[in-house]
C-alpha cells in the first residue's frame, strides 16, 4: 500500500466516518419538528389499597428500636 493511500484511508476512519455519524444525527433533529419536545408528565401514582391482607408481619420486617449506646467516658491521659 502506497503511503498516500495509507494517509487517505486512515483519515477517512478517522474523521469521515464520525462526521457521517454526526451528519446524520442532525439530519434526523431536524425532522422531529425542529426545536426541542418537553418531556412527557408521568402519571400521578396510583393510591395504596387500604388494609392489606390481615396477616401479621414476619419478625424480621418489623423495625425495632435501637439498643441505646453506652456514654464513652474519657481516660485520663
Amino acid at each position: 500500500m502506497t503511503p498516500e493511500a495509507f494517509v487517505l484511508l486512515s483519515g477517512s476512519l478517522t474523521f469521515g466516518v464520525p462526521l457521517v455519524l454526526a451528519l446524520r444525527e442532525l439530519r434526523g433533529l431536524r425532522r422531529g419538528g425542529g426545536g426541542w419536545r418537553p418531556d412527557p408528565v408521568p402519571p400521578a401514582p396510583r393510591p395504596l389499597p387500604r388494609g392489606g391482607s390481615g396477616k401479621p408481619l414476619p419478625d424480621g420486617l418489623i423495625p425495632r428500636p435501637l439498643p441505646a449506646r453506652p456514654v464513652r467516658q474519657l481516660e485520663d491521659a
